[in-house]
């Protein structure tokens, strides 16, 4: 039998795992092993607190996002809509899980409310210009006038600012407001009608309308982000490309031993920093290329259309924010031994992640530093590529370009520290340090050098010289060729 778990040819002489004589190795390595235990409830609970720490309870900090309200009306159903929708608010039985309304007087127009919201807001309750004539208009008799309470008010969100928070806590909370501020405003107005007797004057064809629902709303998007995966796209674009960096970093962590040995620190310098940047601009056309894979060249009314511009601009917004993270990794990796790998790896996604799956404005205030993450700024990107909304170009590219050139340098040290070590025999191949179990490098430590006795010279027929005791006694012309002979 060729295979057989119970006997292999190749097994003769070889101990078992139970034999004593293993316990003097076992033992250093058990240890060992424990260390490493205790090293991986480190990296579970540190990152994993820091991502739970951040979008846990959300909903408590709502409170710090706005909703304007808006009145261009200026009359009857703007006046009666506003108190209603600050009432309704100021009653809700948990302040802090609502976001905070206000009334804005400074916007005149509705196309200067919606660029307001798309800049800097999250969404807006407007009561149109002319609400109150129009519904005036249509209880007057006027058999001309056709009444559409949609014309009253309009509900203004911006989910490119942030998708999840406005799709889970602020669309929910404008529309639910602004709902039952239209039912109490429309069942007012007909008990009004029904006391009063212009109910015959109105014409058939706005009777109905304004018995039942005497005012209603729109719904605009400011700025569109909201099909399906728009959520999780920017997340899953860095977080599988960063992981894909991840890899080719390791690799160049185990195979750049012989470079720190013959390559001058320069060039082993820019060699890593090459790596990064053409890997993660490799990755950033991957990602942008399955974004245009997925939807196609439009994403209709839920995003702008998907062109050729916005197709450079996810590609090397991904380029960049991978290069940033890849840097951060490629300086640590360069000194730390392959234990630690992970723990640079997890203190780095981890983070980065809850930074795209939550509002720093709705995390508490320890989180402040998410503003600082390449993922953070880079999703700001994505959905203002995208969407349109919330723009924030120079401070989001700003941020991640100074933390891509900080690590930069950063890595010039970490190079300039594994390549003494390494030639010094202190660090070897994996990146193991002398004094580890593992530790195992080709180059001799060097205070040992020291200790080591040189070797006798021994004579070469090559290289020495042998001396001719009798070379006055030859008779040699060099003008006949007398050798002597």
């Amino acid at each position: 039998m060729l295979c057989s778990w119970r006997a292999q040819p190749d097994d003769a002489g070889r101990l078992s795992m139970f034999d004593r004589k293993l316990r003097p190795a076992l033992r250093p390595n058990a240890l060992y092993y424990l260390r490493i235990l205790a090293l991986s409830t480190v990296m579970l609970w540190m990152p994993m607190s820091l991502f739970f720490g951040a979008v846990f309870r959300r909903s408590e900090y709502i409170h710090r996002t706005d909703i304007e309200i808006v009145d261009l009306d200026q009359g009857l159903v703007g006046r009666q809509i506003s108190q209603s929708a600050l009432l309704l608010a100021a009653a809700a039985p948990d302040q802090q899980a609502q976001p905070k309304w206000r009334i804005r007087n400074d916007l005149t127009t509705l196309a200067a409310t919606r660029d307001w919201v798309r800049h800097h807001g999250w969404a807006a309750l407007v009561i149109n210009s002319g609400a109150s004539d129009r519904l005036a208009d249509a209880v007057s008799g006027n058999p001309n006038t056709v009444y559409n309470p949609a014309d009253a008010a309009t509900l203004i969100f911006n989910t490119g600012r942030h998708p999840i928070i406005e799709l889970s806590y602020i669309q929910p909370a404008l529309t639910a407001i602004a709902r039952r501020a239209q039912m109490e405003f429309s069942v007012g107005f007909t008990r009004q009608l029904q006391g009063s007797n212009q109910i015959s004057a109105i014409p058939a064809q706005n009777i109905v309308t304004l018995a039942t629902q005497a005012v209603a709303f729109r719904i605009v998007d400011a700025a569109p982000l909201s099909f399906a995966i728009a959520p999780i796209l920017y997340l899953f674009s860095f977080l599988v490309g960063q992981l894909c960096v991840i890899g080719a970093l390791i690799a160049w962590k185990m195979a750049s031993f012989s470079f720190f040995l013959k390559v001058q620190h320069t060039h082993v310098w820019l060699g890593a920093v090459s790596v990064v940047l053409v890997w993660s601009t490799y990755i950033g056309m991957l990602s942008a290329l399955a974004i245009s894979a997925f939807r196609g060249p439009s994403y209709s009314r839920f995003a702008l259309p998907y062109t050729v511009g916005r197709f450079f601009s996810l590609w090397f917004t991904t380029a960049m924010v991978l290069s940033a993270g890849g840097m951060w990794l490629m300086s640590w990796f360069a000194i730390l031994t392959p234990e630690l790998l992970a723990l640079a790896s997890l203190s780095l996604v981890l983070p980065n992640v809850a930074s795209t799956l939550t509002a720093v404005e709705t995390a508490p205030r320890f989180f402040r530093w998410f503003y600082a993450l390449p993922f953070y700024n880079g999703s700001m990107l994505y959905r203002y590529i995208l969407s349109g909304g919330f723009p924030r170009i120079g401070l989001n590219v700003g941020v991640v370009l100074g933390e891509l050139y900080l690590w930069v340098f950063m890595l010039w040290f970490t190079t300039l520290v594994r390549q003494y070590t390494v030639i010094r025999g202190i660090s070897d191949v994996p990146g193991w340090y002398r004094g580890s179990i593992f530790f195992a490098s080709p180059v001799p430590y060097y205070k040992d050098k020291d200790k080591i006795e040189p070797e006798p010279e021994t004579e070469s027929f090559e290289e020495g010289t042998i001396p001719i005791t009798d070379s006055a006694d030859d008779a040699t012309s060099f003008r006949e060729g007398n050798l002597g002979v």
